[in-house]
């Protein structure tokens, strides 16, 4: 290895602070599982940013569902199932992040949802997330999060 082939200490410190970032993005992609896994309301909420979108958008029928800022997000976790009444996992796959500078990201991911029955365990969903993120007060939050609903267990 020749000396020009060793990286110097500002390109060093910038690879790591690309690796802190994604880190931090994934550890808010793996909280709104976790969160809306189990009905913690408030966590979900703050995972967006004030005007932030929750946009369901299903393959099959072409319905959308939008959910825009605080309180509609805030209405709609409220109403979703948990815990002890249902059972289910969100599994976040292969995200793919871009960070845009500073404090933007995009992430491109897949997602599988796991539901129980009585009877047995299956597959209820699967497809993709679209995620536009930024970075306010130290948090990535996200700014817009599309799911694209391709299959869904009928």
């Amino acid at each position: 290895m020749s000396k020009q082939d060793i990286p110097n200490m500002e390109e060093l410190v910038k690879r790591l602070e690309v690796l802190e970032e994604e880190k931090a993005i994934l550890q808010t992609l793996y909280r709104y599982g976790h969160s809306i896994d189990y009905g913690l309301e408030q966590d979900w909420v703050s995972l967006f940013t004030r005007d932030g979108v929750f946009e369901i958008r299903f393959r099959k029928t072409g319905v959308n569902r939008r959910n825009e800022g605080q309180e509609a997000l805030a209405n709609f976790i409220s109403s979703h199932t948990r815990p002890p009444d249902k059972y289910h996992k969100h599994l976040l796959i292969e995200p793919i992040i871009n960070l845009r500078g500073r404090n933007k990201a995009t992430v491109e991911s897949y997602f599988l949802r796991v539901d129980e029955s009585e009877e047995k365990v299956f597959i209820f969903a699967f497809g993709r997330y679209h995620d536009r993120m930024v970075k306010q007060a130290g948090q990535w939050r996200f700014q817009e999060r599309i799911v694209e609903i391709e299959a869904l267990q009928e």
